[in-house]
């Protein structure tokens, strides 16, 4: 389904649905493997004496289970100044953490962390002849099906939609597939959330990763499956997956930055790592495990100062030695809306031995209040607008600044949100697609965008849509001189100027950034798809090919008045 936002600058804002049909789930097999070695650099700023700073972080995980496989070496830590005191403690599910403590801490502190880690995904045939519902949980894994405070898996919302969900399953395997094909579609990305939890993500149909992971745990749960929270540090390199013999590809990204994805027991193939924005099955080597736990709040990299709290900033290296991807596509399946990948499995349905043993009973639980909708919420299309009623077609919704960490009093704890952007004044070439289903006269564009540096220009062209990628057919903005835009922190809309009078009829058309000279801008992007289809965001290092498929979606506006 194609979605188009039509707003209007008055008092409402609409959206427009164009259906269409699109293979989504791509079922892969093969092998990602990599080596990286990576290096933190945080430092503690403080303007008065300390009596007392503590900073705890995560070590990373080492587990080889079903074809998923992380390893840890030369895992080392210094400090300026020495700490008074360095303690490592490994909690009740085998996570460890180290704590630095300074008594009378008179500077700043700096703290480096560097390790190397090797991450293995084999993806090949499994087989699976667990039934649904489970028979039987041992009780090793039977805490994992209990409710916790940010996944409320006894809350009556969330039984009532995980038996909806699972009605028709005769095996565990098809009851996780409906879990997460409904959990992908039923988010929307929303940077800083009100809350965290899962039935914030369910009420209000928006979250980060953790709302996502959240209410997927808090489903399976529901449904007597053991699931668990998984908490790492994502790194930015992209990596592909062939789409076709023809050279197109779909290019997966999560940004840098802490992040939660889930694990999911089966009891014939142990746990297995799910991210319920990208994967199903696995996790890739760009995902790095630091800790599990029943929530996000078991896992957590905080630091506490009295009397005032220190400011945090960091910098972080990851450099690959070995990097291999090496995948090829099955299948592919035409749910959910964005694209999720999944490795192959056989799931095999047998006659269950006994009734379930484990079946959560409903605890009405207060529900969280219902935000005012974003702009890029679906509402119901008017009959039609008239002729010269101004409208503000795109993805609109970006933060400004996208915070590092969080302050509670005197803590502060590293935040889930990422920088996702483009380095779009490179040599690809990057297009967003939208769709009108009312003639529109033009007036400008923007994007949402990050001055570094350089010299030039930067300018849109407006194309129409040709097989699902952009054409030559189209008009080109004024170019927008680098000198005449602002150098300063964060994200915001650059606009661009279009001819005059210019009309698009109905259709679909691509917006394409270009440059001249040597401007470094970024462009910012949302993850998943917020308003256009799954193919709806294009790149292309290879002339007019555009044979690049984007996992994110970027941050746009076109501006006019509906034409006749």
């Amino acid at each position: 389904m194609n979605i188009n936002n039509l707003l209007t600058f008055f008092l409402v804002f609409f959206i427009l649905y164009v259906p269409s049909s699109w293979a989504k789930t791509l079922i892969v097999e093969g092998k990602l493997d990599g080596t990286v070695t990576v290096k933190k650099n945080i430092t503690f700023s403080t303007d008065q004496a300390l009596t007392q700073f503590t900073y705890q972080f995560s070590v990373p995980s080492v587990y080889d289970n079903a074809g998923n496989i992380q390893r840890l070496d030369d895992f080392r830590v210094s400090a300026s100044p020495e700490p008074s005191e360095a303690k490592e403690t490994t909690d009740q599910y085998g996570n460890r953490s180290r704590k630095l403590t300074w008594n009378k801490l008179k500077s700043d502190a700096q703290v480096t962390i560097s390790y190397t880690t090797g991450i293995t995904a084999t993806i090949s045939p499994r087989t699976s002849r667990a039934p649904f519902p489970l028979s039987t949980v041992p009780k090793s894994e039977q805490g994992f099906l209990k409710s916790s405070k940010l996944a409320q898996s006894d809350a009556h919302q969330v039984i009532d939609l995980a038996q909806e969900l699972t009605a028709g399953a005769k095996t565990e395997h098809q009851a996780v597939i409906a879990i997460l094909t409904h959990v992908a579609d039923a988010i929307k990305y929303q940077y800083s959330p009100k809350q965290f939890d899962a039935l914030f993500g369910l009420t209000t149909g928006t979250g980060n990763c953790q709302n996502f992971s959240h209410l997927a745990i808090a489903l399976l749960r529901a449904s007597g499956i053991p699931a668990r929270i998984s908490i790492g540090q994502t790194l930015k390199d992209k990596w592909k997956i062939p789409l076709d013999d023809k050279g197109s590809s779909l290019v997966q990204g999560m940004g840098e930055g802490l992040h939660a994805w889930i694990e999911v027991w089966y009891p014939d193939l142990g746990w297995l790592p799910c991210d319920p924005q990208q994967s199903r099955l696995f996790t890739s080597t760009r995902h790095i495990k630091l800790g599990h736990g029943m929530d996000a709040s078991d896992v957590r990299e905080y630091w506490s100062a009295a009397p005032i709290l220190p400011r945090m900033s960091e910098s972080l290296e990851a450099t690959y030695s070995t990097d291999t991807v090496n995948l090829h596509l099955r299948e592919s399946f035409d749910q959910p809306i964005s694209y999720l990948l999944a490795g192959p499995v056989n799931s095999v349905v047998l006659a269950p031995e006994e009734p379930p043993s484990i079946k959560p009973k409903p605890v009405p639980l207060p529900l969280p209040p219902k935000p005012k909708p974003l702009p890029v919420t679906p509402k119901p299309v008017p009959s039609k607008l008239k002729p010269g009623t101004p409208v503000e077609i795109g993805n609109r919704d970006f933060p400004t600044m996208v915070a590092m960490y969080q302050v509670d009093g005197n803590v502060g704890q590293r935040s889930y949100d990422r920088e996702t952007a483009e380095y779009a004044t490179s040599k690809t070439l990057f297009a967003q697609a939208f769709t009108l289903d009312a003639p529109l006269v033009l007036k400008d564009a923007g994007l949402a965008m990050r001055k570094f540096g350089g010299d030039g220009t930067v300018y849109v062209d407006i194309v129409r849509d040709e097989g699902g990628k952009p054409s030559l057919d189209g008009v080109r903005s004024m170019p927008v001189s680098l000198e005449k835009i602002t150098r300063k922190p964060g994200y915001y809309w650059v606009d661009f100027t279009l001819p005059e009078k210019s009309t698009l009829a109905p259709g679909k058309y691509w917006l394409v950034l270009r440059h001249s000279g040597e401007a470094i801008m970024n462009w910012f992007y949302t993850p998943g798809k917020r308003v256009g289809g799954p193919d709806d965001s294009r790149s292309t290092a290879l002339g007019w090919q555009w044979e690049d498929v984007l996992a994110g979606e970027f941050v746009f506006r076109v501006r006019g008045v509906v034409g006749k």
